[in-house]
């Protein structure tokens, strides 16, 4: 049986012949209830988790599935139409950011830091724990998960049964360069690899949330990411008792649901005053909870003053490292791909979560330009004495402060139009005056009471406040494409003019 990109490529070269026969081996698939035998088998191949991980270390590689690409297509199919039903009817976490539509972990974290930013910013404290699961998707029981599906999800008939046939008779080897270990029966997990994999986690998640909304705990997940949060008093560390409580109750979840905590790899972090922070540090830990100053939360490197210091440093030192070895090559790629280099390399990483960077000292936002500016020379052949503005005009690159109120902005614009997170629409509301006035009209948010940099930090103040100010015409834009032109405009009109 072939798998992964050769198959793919065969199938390209034929799909106008083997279209009629491939409907019909899906709709027979779905009408049956039945997932094919034939396409169960999966090759296991161990990829390193990070390229800095030691390789001889067997923990440092995840086991991923490389899958029969027709068994792709089916699962395709069939995760569009049960992510509708559950969509539709509301069976989602609304906490739960993995791997669905209009959710990122940019919005999610955006959430997280918002509440944080505004604890701050009115005095209160805040704990931040970051759960860490041990092989989380290799260790799901099937007879659980289809519970889920069936008493929590609200799947029944025809699509349980085709979900229970392709979780059951499921078999695995390993392939390591020409090699292959003999097949053996897949008893739990599910592949990583799969398109219903995520889908499927989520569900199987769905208990949690629901513990941690009893126990009063505010949380958010990311697939098998989960992080958890609450406010305190500076004098009150009362919930953080009701925390550790919490923790418990997560620990014994897990282990009833053959999931594993890792306590080692879970990390605590405090935010709010300086002075403060220390004896909330301290009361966590006589609870045997260590904090740490700085964490990795979904790719971003948070510190406990949200100043982002060593999430900059962090981008700066590798985009700097990635642009020399583009310098190294640029005499012998095109300029076409020259530009997509570029983009794939240096500016995904300044623009990656930068609406999380709302509110940071120009110093701070003044060392990323410093890597957009680099990639223009690099890209221009431009000289360090040459001035770098009429570069970036002719590139039509929006300078960095520009591009974070770009992302603000067309995440309002979305979440305004039912095409962001129902938590992320929950930050605004719309500015309805007590008396009819002609502002009315004009699509006005509500801008949050603050009372420090922290809060005017806070994506909801800073984002309501910028869109307030765009032109009435730019808000009430009738579509999310020519906003984006517009905008675009308007900002580049801003930084060049």
């Amino acid at each position: 049986m072939l798998f992964g990109h050769a198959a793919l490529n065969i199938f390209k070269d034929v799909l106008y012949s083997l279209a009629t026969d491939l409907q019909q081996i899906v709709n027979s698939s779905l009408v049956s209830g039945t997932f094919p035998k034939s396409l169960k088998t999966a090759a296991i191949k161990p990829l390193l988790k990070k390229r800095t991980l030691d390789p001889s270390v067997l923990n440092n590689y995840r086991p991923v599935s490389n899958l029969p690409f027709i068994a792709k297509i089916i699962e395709k199919i069939a995760f569009n139409q049960i992510s509708n039903f559950l969509d539709t009817n509301r069976y989602f976490d609304k906490f739960q950011s993995g791997f669905r539509s209009n959710h990122s972990t940019e919005t999610a974290l955006i959430k997280v830091l918002n509440d944080i930013r505004l604890n701050t910013d009115s005095g209160r404290m805040s704990v931040l724990v970051l759960l860490d699961l041990s092989a989380a998707f290799d260790t799901v029981d099937h007879r659980i998960l289809l519970d889920r599906l069936e008493n929590w999800a609200g799947l029944s008939g025809t699509v349980l049964n085709w979900l229970r046939s392709y979780l059951e008779n499921r078999n695995y080897f390993v392939t390591i360069g020409n090699f292959e270990s003999d097949r053996i029966p897949l008893t739990c997990g599910i592949p990583q690899g799969s398109v219903l994999g995520p889908l499927l986690f989520n569900l199987y998640m769905l208990p949690l949330g629901q513990m941690l909304q009893n126990n009063n705990i505010n949380y958010h997940s990311y697939a098998d990411d989960t992080q958890i949060y609450l406010s305190l008093s500076p004098d009150d560390f009362s919930p953080i008792d009701s925390l550790c409580q919490c923790l418990d109750h997560i620990n014994n979840w897990m282990s009833q649901n053959f999931l594993q905590l890792n306590k080692d790899k879970t990390d605590f972090i405090v935010f709010g005053c300086k002075e403060k922070r220390i004896s909330v540090s301290e009361h966590l830990h006589t609870q045997g909870l260590n904090t740490k100053d700085q964490v990795r939360n979904l790719g971003v490197i948070i510190d406990s003053d949200l100043s982002f210091a060593s999430h900059i440093k962090s981008i700066t030192n590798t985009a700097f490292y990635h642009l020399k070895n583009i310098a190294r090559v640029r005499c012998l790629v095109s300029q076409q791909d020259l530009e997509k280099l570029m983009h794939a390399f240096i500016s995904s990483r300044v623009d990656y979560c930068n609406g999380l960077l709302t509110g940071l000292p120009k110093k701070c936002i003044k060392q990323l330009q410093h890597i957009q500016n680099a990639a223009a020379r690099i890209l221009t052949r431009t000289k360090r004495t040459e001035h770098i503005t009429p570069v970036l005009k002719s590139l039509h690159w929006l300078p960095v402060i520009y591009r974070i109120d770009f992302k603000v902005l067309l995440i309002v614009y979305k979440s305004l139009n039912s095409s962001c997170p129902e938590y992320i629409t929950d930050l605004f509301r719309e500015y309805r005056p007590t008396r009819s006035l002609r502002s009315m009209a004009k699509g006005h948010l509500v801008e949050p009471r603050v009372r420090s940099k922290h809060g005017e930090a806070a994506f909801s103040y800073y984002a309501a406040y910028n869109w307030n100010r765009l032109p009435e015409s730019l808000r009430n834009t009738p579509n999310v494409e020519l906003f984006k032109s517009r905008l675009k405009t308007l900002l580049f009109s801003r930084a060049f003019n």
